[in-house]
């Protein structure tokens, strides 16, 4: 395997391909990593599809971005770059937001949609339920930034990831964090440059034409179990899958269930 490039307005865009036959998955990170976090789900999945992995702007091997850009056409400049024609995506947190989007505007592009702990922000319209748990995230990010501000990027990082990963082992906690460093430009970023949908995708479950799969972890935070939730309930082909053992990362916090979970459901 060797790494790729494709080139987009104002940067570029890093992508590998795994595997040669069966069908097409294309893998979206989390918001603080990057390609790696795929190798152990690459090294099974490749046995029966063709996967490709890519990194987002200001992520991994990926150019930097210094003014808005337009996520959706990114992920289909590396699908026409990589041969990609129809592909079932499986989206990590952030990722499976970006999956929603991109499947959204080019439905005859997406077999399906495979969100694992999909994340969005803030809830429009909130239940007092949904507020609540907002409150907590927002508590989360605030340390965050404090811990930015007084004790540096590794410490925020550190953090962040037990925050989202109370499940996961000491050995991979520990690699989680160091993509969490490498990629830390997100971190200290005033504002994300992407865009995606407008209005965006979360307004707009409702609209989804391909079938969406939902995962979630019992140990997640709740505010991404209720997001979970919705998405359920509102897209009108969907289904809504809890494992009691994982968290926010269900590839490294409960890796047999997930990989049963993703060949059931993407294949």
């Amino acid at each position: 395997m060797r790494g790729h490039y494709v080139d987009v307005p104002d940067g570029y865009l890093y992508y590998e391909q795994h595997g040669d036959g069966g069908l097409d998955v294309v893998l979206l990170n989390g918001g603080l990593a990057d390609t790696r976090m795929w190798t152990p789900t690459v090294a099974w999945l490749a046995k029966f599809a063709r996967v490709t992995t890519w990194d987002y702007r200001d992520n991994g091997l990926s150019s930097p971005s210094y003014s808005p850009y337009d996520e959706i056409a990114d992920l289909l400049a590396v699908l026409d770059a990589a041969g990609v024609s129809r592909a079932v995506l499986v989206g990590s947190s952030d990722g499976g937001r970006r999956a929603l989007a991109f499947a959204h505007r080019h439905p005859e592009r997406v077999m399906k949609v495979c969100a694992l702990a999909p994340s969005f922000g803030e809830f429009p319209d909130p239940s007092p339920v949904e507020e609540a748990a907002r409150v907590v995230m927002r508590e989360h990010f605030a340390e965050i930034e404090d811990l930015l501000a007084t004790e540096g990027i590794p410490a925020a990082a550190a953090h962040d990831i037990d925050g989202w990963c109370p499940q996961v082992a000491e050995p991979d906690r520990r690699l989680l964090t160091g993509l969490a460093i490498a990629n830390a430009r997100v971190l200290t970023m005033p504002e994300a440059h992407g865009q995606e949908l407008d209005p965006p995708i979360k307004t707009r479950f409702a609209e989804l034409a391909v079938p969406v799969h939902v995962l979630v972890g019992r140990h997640d935070f709740q505010g991404t179990q209720l997001w979970a939730q919705r998405l359920a309930a509102q897209a009108p082909d969907s289904t809504l899958s809890v494992l009691p053992h994982a968290d926010h990362m269900p590839m490294y916090s409960a890796p047999a269930a997930f990989r049963e979970w993703v060949t059931h459901h993407a294949s």
